[in-house]
């Protein structure tokens, strides 16, 4: 496998606010889950997996915004995430972080900078 860093992952137009956009990579070598999240007009990436349980946030439903538009929330338990940040702001996962995936939008795309992350293909 050849690494080349950055990574195209989706037009920019994919990813509205308050919008996802799931994919799969290569995370320190092995296949993992991530989702790209747009929040206030800049777009963040983690892995997809809530902290409390190794179940994806998206896992019950397909909606990763809680009702209010403000947090990610897990559809399992309802945990919620600081979109900014990934950190949990639920009472059971305080200081725990969703892990945060480096990316950048340039050009119209958003592209996977992350050192420890590979999109193959």
């Amino acid at each position: 496998m050849s690494v080349k860093h950055p990574f195209a992952i989706c037009p920019a137009q994919q990813v509205p606010e308050l919008g996802k956009f799931p994919f799969e990579l290569l995370y320190r070598g092995s296949p993992r889950a991530a989702v790209l999240v747009r929040f206030q007009g800049e777009v963040y990436a983690y892995l997809n997996q809530c902290v409390h349980m190794p179940r994806a946030l998206d896992c019950e439903n397909s909606n990763i915004f809680d009702e209010s538009g403000r947090y990610l929330q897990c559809s399992m338990h309802s945990i919620c995430y600081d979109p900014i940040s990934g950190e949990s702001l639920s009472e059971i996962c305080l200081g725990k972080k969703l892990t945060p995936l480096k990316v950048k939008e340039q050009d119209d795309w958003i592209y996977l900078v992350d050192k420890r992350a590979a999109i193959t293909g």
